[in-house]
């Protein structure tokens, strides 16, 4: 797990390092932000200048990483709403408890249901509950004192976002440009060599050209390819699967293997020299090769084609060929390549990260829709962001109404260390217990083993800079690592702000706070909403079942002809969305300490496992069926299609395996007759299970 975003893979240790996310750059470039502003602090005595340096070390926090577009906007919200939130905080800790505390709750509730609008306003969220912590330490008297605090922390904010965002942009996602642009003009390549053998001379279209042009263009197009998909697997290590970006990537890459695919088919085609195929080739070809030039060009550049143009060039791609009849494979292939294409088109504008737009890139939702959708959608007893912020917003009223009451110097690290480890499931919350305890443990003794030898204000100032440069470097290798860097140079901060205390005390009171936030973030997830991960994981269960039994009936229909080929694959992207959502509760319940009974957790794993076995056994049974290497009578079909649905409906109801209705007596022959027998046994396990689930 990152300090940017969770990995996947939740059963990975909390000190598992992610190497794919070490940066240099990053590193440098926030060192350069604080360290620089604590150097001058350091040097002009002024100690307004911290909060400028907080400023700048919270917006580098607050940065998500994302493209410079859409970098700016939450950066610059979180600099405005920053400023003003230490104005309104101070003024409010100044008319007393009875205001400040409940406003601050009410105001980091709702910064935590930022979620809702995605990673960047997460991010941000989560900085201005901390933001609005520190906040109340200091009243504010009059104006000229709230204006001086808001603009130091404006000041900071925005040179942080100078330098993040125009300065020194680091583009994490270049390489993955060039590498998936580079795979698009590979298939330029392919289409180049086709065109050469089909202009040559009649003698020279010859067995031996069409075999070097497999033999160097199309391995040229598979090893690009390769190269294309092993670049996007880091760059989605290091970011976060679920990253719009990355998203985007797999979808470019993946229509790109396919049309590599379809491209040689084509070849085989055009090899066989049936007359009247190379005259159409040759002009498909030519605007196939254009459309795929302007794609890698806006790829690598990250700019915006003209859609308009590109729809229309495959429109007469399609056109080209509209003349063969629909069964002639050289037409179906050129479909699906345009096709494919048309896929990566819109994929070429920026708005197009965001699910929601329109063909041409234009967004084709209000700002109003932007805004209030998320909330509408989310205010809902089952919304995990609903409930977060509802346990974010109750925990901080009741931390601050303790920690202010009898106020103490490092009292808020308790408040601020229950936010930053509560999260939405409970299982995530007690892996980020263990990664913050340990990591600022870890930063507490480097920062008293730095008291021994740092001493003079100029000399902690300058100790900050590697301290930032390698906090910000480990940043996304690991969260606890990256903790352990950052402690030190909070305690440094304090050091600047309170001269002459001890940096082995400062470690000690953090230490210990951070230990107690920790603990009550465990225990307010616990008893506050609960809603743990082995209990979610019993309800997936049933979403799994009913889904994939959804899929299995469409995959029969289909074959008999009853429903289309599109209508199942939808009913299989279902199914595999409730299996995914299934194995996301079974990973995150795996992490929870087993305060109650495993049975039911170790039940849904079983059924889970039996699940992807039918799935994948349907999916050969497709297969076989596509090739034409077996069949299976109307009346087999229907009834494996009955029995699997009344297993299904029997299982959902509750009942074991005595209950299921006997197994159809009607088998294909060879792999398919196997596949159905599988499937069978797979079910009876899942009904023989249920009652351990249930119980």
């Amino acid at each position: 797990m990152t300090a940017r975003t969770p990995t996947s893979d939740l059963t990975r240790s909390s000190w598992a390092l992610n190497y794919a996310g070490f940066s240099v750059q990053e590193g440098l470039r926030a060192g350069l932000s604080v360290a620089a502003i604590v150097v001058i602090h350091a040097w002009l005595n002024f100690p307004l200048l911290l909060i400028t340096a907080l400023g700048a070390l919270l917006t580098c926090l607050a940065d998500a990483g994302a493209p410079s577009q859409e970098r700016l906007r939450p950066l610059l919200a979180f600099a405005v709403i920053g400023a003003l939130t230490g104005m309104v905080f101070g003024f409010a800790r100044t008319e007393g408890l009875w205001l400040a505390v409940p406003l601050a709750g009410l105001a980091i509730g709702c910064a935590s249901f930022a979620r809702v609008y995605g990673t960047a306003a997460m991010q941000v969220g989560n900085l201005l509950a901390v933001w609005i912590v520190i906040s109340l330490d200091d009243p504010l008297t009059d104006w000229p004192d709230a204006l001086e605090l808001g603009g130091m922390f404006l000041a900071g904010a925005l040179w942080a976002v100078l330098l993040t965002s125009v300065l020194w942009r680091i583009q994490p996602a270049t390489l993955v440009r060039r590498r998936v642009a580079d795979a698009y003009r590979a298939l330029v390549a392919m289409i180049d060599g086709m065109r050469d053998i089909l202009v040559a001379p009649p003698p020279a279209k010859s067995v031996e050209l069409w075999d070097r042009h497999a033999r160097t263009l199309r391995r040229g197009g598979r090893e690009a390819i390769e190269e294309a998909r092993a670049a996007v697997m880091i760059f989605a290590r290091a970011r976060g699967f679920s990253a719009p970006r990355v998203a985007r990537s797999w979808l470019r890459l993946e229509a790109a293997d396919q049309a590599f695919g379809a491209l040689i088919g084509v070849c085989d085609i055009l090899e066989a020299g049936r007359p009247g195929d190379a005259a159409i080739a040759t002009r498909t070809l030519r605007h196939l090769r254009g459309v795929l030039m302007v794609l890698a060009q806006s790829m690598e550049t990250d700019g915006t084609p003209n859609i308009t143009r590109l729809t229309q060039s495959l429109e007469g791609v399609r056109a080209d060929v509209s003349g063969l009849a629909e069964t002639e494979p050289l037409r179906r292939l050129i479909v699906v390549i345009t096709e494919r294409l048309a896929v990566t088109t819109t994929l070429t504008t920026p708005a197009n990260l965001i699910p929601g737009t329109l063909a041409d890139g234009r967004d084709s939702m209000s700002w109003r829709e932007k805004l209030w959708g998320p909330i509408r959608s989310n205010l809902d007893r089952s919304s995990a962001a609903l409930r977060h912020a509802s346990m974010a917003g109750v925990a901080s009223t009741l931390g601050l109404a303790v920690t202010l009451v009898d106020h103490h110097t490092y009292e808020r690290w308790l408040v601020i260390t229950l936010l930053m480890t509560m999260q939405p499931y409970f299982s995530m919350t007690w892996q980020r217990m263990i990664e913050r305890i340990g990591g600022t443990v870890l930063g507490g003794l480097v920062a008293a083993a730095l008291g021994l030898i740092v001493h003079t204000p100029v000399a902690v100032a300058l100790a900050m800079f590697p301290l930032a440069i390698f906090a910000f470097m480990v940043r996304g290798v690991s969260f606890a690592l990256f903790l352990s860097a950052l402690t030190p140079m909070v305690i440094l901060l304090v050091e600047s702000a309170a001269p002459g205390a001890s940096e082995f005390s400062i470690a000690v009171m953090r230490a210990l706070y951070t230990v107690m936030g920790g603990v009550l973030a465990v225990i307010c997830s616990l008893i506050m909403w609960p809603g743990r991960q082995p209990q979610r994981a019993v309800v997936e269960v049933r979403g799994a079942v009913a889904a994939n039994a959804a899929f299995a009936d469409g995959v029969l229909a289909q074959l008999m002809g009853e429903i289309s080929v599109t209508e199942q694959d939808r009913l299989r992207r279902q199914a595999g969305i409730a299996s995914n959502a299934l194995e996301a509760a079974l990973s995150r319940g795996m992490l929870e300490p087993r305060l109650v009974g495993s049975a039911g957790l170790n039940a849904a794993l079983t059924i889970d496992a039996a699940i992807r076995r039918v799935a994948a056994r349907l999916s050969a049974i497709v297969s076989l069926y596509d090739r034409g290497a077996t069949r299976l009578p109307a009346e087999g079909l229907r009834a494996w299609r009955r029995w699997i649905g009344d297993s299904a409906a029997m299982i959902l109801a509750g009942g074991g395996t005595d209950q299921l209705p006997p197994r159809p007596d009607v088998l294909a022959e060879g792999e398919a007759g196997d596949s159905f027998t599988r499937i069978a046994r797979q079910i009876e396990l899942i009904a023989g299970t249920m009652p351990r689930l249930k119980a």
